[in-house]
């Protein structure tokens, strides 16, 4: 755990305006606070507001706001423990961990300061030491100069069986959290257990998080006549998940977020030189099957996804499986198709990176790609193989969530079969019909998601004004309206808290709250509402919403009288006629009226 008097100065020694200045550089002052368009959302006029007094932003398009770390977590897509982190080195504060050291623990925070250490270790040898030469001279034959090498940290694992080991134990680690980070791999000889090194002898390609942290390697033969893989990779860990990493995706995310394009080559070596090339949007997929993890993670950054991948026939199938799960993920799907027997490396070093960017730019959608490859290889005079095609394309289309979307494609893909929309529509739709699942009972109907929740415009009013003019307005609330008069949970336990504490205590306990609640807060303290009268003052503002919230109770017990059966007809006539002058009073009297009316009616109730 990290203690909060930590996370409190963390947040002290980071100015959220300095810090979301330095993701959004756009971020211009406006009046008494700053703003630009929403990093999360797209928008043309901005509603992304920060307000540096209070130290919190809020974005009135989408809804998203909080406090330094929320923008950190929701930028860079982490948990609150890694922007905490992320804060935390850049305020330059050390982090003390409650419960001792995390390194002694065997949790994630173990195996990160193993993989960086084993990282460093490999570069080190590949840069200086003299087992390296082989490798060195092998990275230069293909090209990949020291700064290269240097800036995403390759390495060269030693030809010994345990080069790694001895020094990881020298320094405290035990041989099973070598094993736990995939570095080791265990040994049973003779009813005893040992370890050895995974990696031997191989170049090393560090593989990151998103965050930069080294989470497993990818280690490369240099000699294709050796016996074993070409390539051997860390196993699932309790860090790596291939199928949620994207190799070099640490160097590319914020080049993906600013072109909202992501390009995906097939091999490390492609991806480093295309970056090597200036084309630094580009990740790979390491040679494993793209995924909806994948697809997730891009979609985060980008709107677009470009395939690269090799031209042979697995390249091709590779191409088109992936393009599916792009397009279900609601992305726009690009493919490239390479020059026979060329790659992303042998393209650029050929012909330059001018080559690579020419045809990025004119790869055609997946669905043209699809049409394209299948009319090569069926007999489209054949109604076999036009009946072939057409099912794959219907696969495709179907593969897309968004009706417009799907619309578009069916179009166009009408265009290039030269069949018409409506025929290839009823197609698309008995398609649609086979593959519906079977109704589900009633019993295990799952509910549909609900949308961005709103909230009751007069009572997040009420609440700016209490925040922005707490000594003119908590009395005011505090003496002549009841909580309970609010409809909605969250603004009815922000006016309680705000009853017996002073606006800052909603900053300083922020992250106490639940997301819902965090987003109100932030909505009300980042800036007024436009919908606030400038010119009225904040007293009688609130007066205003007071005798607004109690002509809606009086509406509301009114309507519960014609309900009740435990009173007289006498008795009834006597409340009715006092709801009805309270209200009265409400409708057309002055506040100093209004006032008395309400106390009358409290006293009443007591």
């Amino acid at each position: 755990m990290i203690p909060k008097e930590t996370i409190e100065e963390i947040r002290s020694r980071c100015n959220v305006v300095e810090v979301v200045g330095s993701y959004l550089p756009q971020l211009q002052r406006r009046g008494s606070t700053f703003k630009c368009n929403c990093p999360f959302h797209q928008e043309k006029t901005p509603s992304f507001t920060v307000n540096e007094t209070r130290q919190i932003f809020h974005c009135f398009g989408c809804g998203a706001g909080g406090d330094v770390f929320g923008f950190v977590m929701e930028y860079e897509k982490v948990d609150f423990v890694t922007a905490v982190k992320i804060l935390a080195e850049r305020a330059g504060v050390e982090i003390v961990y409650e419960g001792g050291s995390p390194e002694k623990s065997g949790n994630k925070d173990v195996l990160y300061k193993l993989h960086t250490e084993a990282a460093a270790f490999y570069h080190r040898l590949l840069v200086k030491g003299a087992e390296g030469t082989e490798a060195r001279r092998y990275l230069e034959e293909r090209d990949l100069p020291p700064d290269v090498v240097k800036d995403f940290q390759l390495g060269f694992a030693p030809n010994e069986w345990d080069g790694l080991m001895k020094r990881a134990l020298k320094k405290g680690y035990t041989a099973e959290q070598l094993e736990a980070a995939g570095l080791a791999v265990p040994s049973e000889r003779n009813g005893r257990k040992s370890h050895y090194d995974r990696f031997r002898n191989r170049i090393m390609f560090p593989i990151c998080d998103p965050m930069g942290r080294v989470i497993g390697f990818s280690g490369r033969i240099m000699n294709a006549a050796e016996k074993g893989a070409k390539y051997v990779n860390s196993p699932e860990t309790l860090l790596f998940r291939k199928n949620q990493v994207l190799f070099a995706f640490d160097k590319a995310r914020k080049p993906i977020v600013e072109a909202r394009r992501a390009i995906v080559v097939e091999g490390q070596i492609d991806a480093i030189r295309c970056h090597q090339a200036g084309l630094s949007n580009v990740v790979a997929s390491q040679g494993t099957a793209l995924t909806e993890n994948h697809a997730r993670l891009i979609k985060r950054y980008a709107d677009e996804v470009v395939l690269v991948l090799d031209a042979d026939a697995a390249g091709v199938k590779a191409a088109l499986a992936s393009s599916e799960i792009f397009i279900a993920a609601e992305l726009s799907v690009r493919v490239v198709t390479l020059p026979e027997k060329e790659d992303p490396d042998s393209l650029i070093k050929k012909s330059g990176a001018g080559a690579l960017a020419e045809l990025v730019k004119n790869a055609p959608p997946a669905l043209e790609f699809l049409i394209d490859c299948l009319g090569q290889k069926e007999d489209m005079a054949s109604e076999a193989g036009r009946m072939r095609v057409i099912k794959a394309v219907l696969g495709l289309i179907n593969k897309c969530p968004a009706a417009s979307r799907r619309d578009a494609m069916l179009h166009r893909a009408a265009d290039l079969l030269n069949i018409s929309p409506q025929a290839l529509g009823q197609d698309l739709r008995r398609e649609q019909r086979n593959r519906r699942p079977a109704p589900r009972r009633a019993e295990e109907t799952v509910p549909a998601p609900s949308a961005r929740k709103t909230y009751p415009r007069q009572e997040t009013g009420l609440l700016e004004l209490l925040v922005h003019h707490y000594p003119e307005v908590q009395p005011l609330v505090h003496d002549y309206l009841p909580v309970c008069y609010l409809t909605d949970p969250v603004c009815r336990e922000l006016v309680e808290l705000l009853m017996i504490d002073l606006p800052e205590s909603l900053i300083e306990n922020f992250r106490d709250f639940d997301e819902e609640t965090q987003k109100v807060i932030s909505r009300i303290q980042v800036e007024e509402s436009r919908s606030i009268d400038q010119e009225t003052p904040a007293r009688d503002l609130a007066a205003m919403y007071i005798v607004l919230f109690w002509k809606r109770r009086v509406d509301l017990e009114l309507a519960e009288l014609n309900r009740r059966t435990d009173l007289t007809n006498e008795e009834r006539y006597v409340e009715r006629s006092r709801l009805v002058q309270i209200k009265k009073i409400l409708e057309n009297e002055g506040w100093n009226d209004a006032k008395l009316a309400i106390e009358a009616h409290l006293h009443a109730d007591g």
